[in-house]
């Protein structure tokens, strides 16, 4: 009974504890299920928040280009020839004025002497119409009118002569006929012997008048004569306007001629019209060149632009640096500039004078600029309409050089000691802009509030809030769920 009754109870006992496991697994499952059945804790929601601060505020631009010189020149003879000189070399250091190359003068001098002989003899003849004749000269127009006068008396005593000559032939002629006449009445004398006598009275008529006529003729121009030679003596004594005119004109042309020689001349001569660094030169002793002159070329360089950026040329972001092609080309290296191509949004706000910081990716070094020119015509680049820019540089590192990339930032608007916030605080719907304030409860409460300058980092509160408010940026909320580890407490249960 005892052996029987121990089995039993060793037996009771197990089923207890295996009663005690099931109880506990099944109130392990309840609690699964309801944790199951309410689903995931969801966790307080975290906020960001930042102070109203007080500061700068800026807003720019960006854009790139190269580096070129402000004032390049690429220069040649604007006279033809023989080159005869060349001065400089590339590399050298030149001043204003200083001669670069030269021609052959010989055949412009020769030019010039001749334009200024033909200048100084039409001078002359203008003094000579002003102030008239010399003395000399007058007093030969005096001997000349009355030489003429002399003439034309001589011409009036031939005019006389030939008419006593003419009254005494006629009379003579006359008498004869009237003799043949009488002759021929009284039949002493013959038909023939009257017309004889009527023939040579009619001849002696034909040549007294031919001798009259002649003689008057020579009166008349002996008189024309006298007139043009005392019209002479007038002139030289009395300054003529139309001759000063005409004068006048005669020097103006010479003194023109005399010019285009001169200029000419000074052609044969290159100088350089500003001081710099001589570029290249390809002017050879020898080398025979046309007239050419000298072409000015633009400064800037052209660039690409991202949210704005300066400059003038095409767009592309390409640029030499240096003057086009040229007998010598010279370049202002103390004084550079860069210019960007500016997108069309963003080139209203670019002016003239706003300040620049311009950074050479290559070496990493920085300079500053200041806007110093806004192209009004626009370039596409990619089908991006944008405006160019030039900046001018203040100052460069040593190791920049001419055609170096430059990222420029030009500062468009800046506002001082103001009150601002991150530009992602502000809530802007139509006109109104509203922040959320944090108190110092924990409670929210949307502001409305005034703007001013937005910036690149910030936008400036005019209205509204204080500094060191604190204000709402965002908020975001952050869920998990807990399932119960089953493991354990099966393990439990086994023990």
């Amino acid at each position: 009974m005892r052996a029987g009754t121990g089995r039993l109870a060793r037996s009771g006992r197990r089923t207890l504890w295996i009663n005690v496991g099931l109880a506990v697994l099944l109130v392990l499952a309840a609690g699964s299920a309801v944790a199951l059945v309410r689903g995931p804790s969801t966790a307080r929601p975290s906020v960001r928040t930042t102070k109203v601060s007080r500061g700068t505020v800026s807003a720019t631009v960006t854009g790139s280009g190269n580096v070129a010189s402000a004032s390049a020149v690429a220069l040649d003879f604007t006279s033809g020839g023989t080159v005869a000189t060349v001065a400089v070399a590339a590399g050298q250091q030149v001043t204003a004025g200083q001669t670069l190359a030269t021609l052959d003068p010989t055949a412009d001098q020769r030019a010039v002497a001749t334009a200024q002989a033909q200048l100084t003899s039409a001078q002359q003849a203008l003094s000579q119409a002003q102030h008239g004749a010399t003395a000399p000269q007058v007093a030969k127009d005096r001997l000349s009118v009355q030489s003429a006068q002399l003439q034309l008396t001589g011409a009036q005593q031939q005019v006389a002569n030939a008419q006593a000559q003419q009254t005494q032939d006629s009379a003579t002629a006359d008498a004869a006929v009237a003799t043949a006449q009488a002759a021929l009445a009284a039949g002493t004398g013959t038909q023939a012997q009257l017309d004889q006598a009527t023939t040579q009275r009619a001849a002696t008529e034909l040549k007294d008048s031919q001798s009259v006529t002649s003689a008057q003729q020579a009166v008349a121009s002996a008189q024309l004569q006298v007139e043009q030679q005392q019209a002479t003596l007038t002139a030289d004594q009395t300054p003529s306007s139309t001759a000063v005119a005409q004068a006048q004109a005669q020097v103006a042309s010479a003194q023109a001629a005399l010019d285009a020689a001169n200029q000419t001349l000074a052609g044969a001569t290159l100088t350089a019209p500003q001081a710099g660094t001589v570029l290249a030169v390809s002017a050879i002793v020898g080398q025979q060149v046309s007239a050419g002159g000298r072409s000015t070329v633009s400064a800037g360089s052209s660039g690409t632009g991202s949210s704005g950026s300066g400059g003038s040329g095409s767009g592309g972001g390409s640029s030499a640096g240096s003057a086009s092609s040229g007998l010598v080309e010279i370049a202002d290296l103390g004084h550079l500039q860069v210019t960007a191509d500016i997108a069309e949004a963003d080139a209203a706000s670019v002016q003239v004078g706003q300040t620049a910081t311009v950074t050479f990716p290559a070496t990493g070094e920085t300079a500053t600029g200041t806007v110093t020119a806004l192209s009004p015509t626009s370039v596409t680049t990619s089908n991006v309409v944008e405006y160019p820019v030039t900046v001018a540089l203040s100052g460069t590192p040593a190791d920049i050089h001419l055609g170096a990339t430059a990222s420029v930032t030009v500062t468009t608007a800046t506002a001082t000691d103001a009150l601002w916030l991150p530009s992602s605080a502000i809530t802007t719907l139509g006109g109104t802009h509203t922040v959320t304030v944090l108190a110092a409860d924990g409670s929210q409460q949307v502001t409305p509030v005034q703007i001013g300058l937005v910036g690149d980092a910030g936008t400036q509160v005019t209205s509204g809030l204080s500094e060191g408010q604190e204000v709402v940026l965002a908020t975001s909320a952050t869920s998990s769920t807990t399932f119960p580890t089953l493991g354990g407490a099966l393990t439990g249960g086994r023990g």
